[in-house]
């Protein structure tokens, strides 16, 4: 199977400012969705998509 793109990707971080900049700027995906991790609250459940 050859790899054409990614769909999504999802992340948990305490660094949110840090992984968008890695995964907006670097990557050129967009953040979807921005939300509090529910098993640990200091950090962020973050959702990425592609274009």
């Amino acid at each position: 199977m050859k790899l054409t793109g990614i769909h999504h990707v999802t992340a948990i971080s305490a660094d949110a400012p840090g992984n968008r900049r890695f995964y907006v700027e670097t990557l050129g995906m967009r953040l979807v969705k921005k939300t509090v991790n529910q098993d640990d609250t200091s950090a962020y459940h973050l959702f990425y998509a592609d274009g």
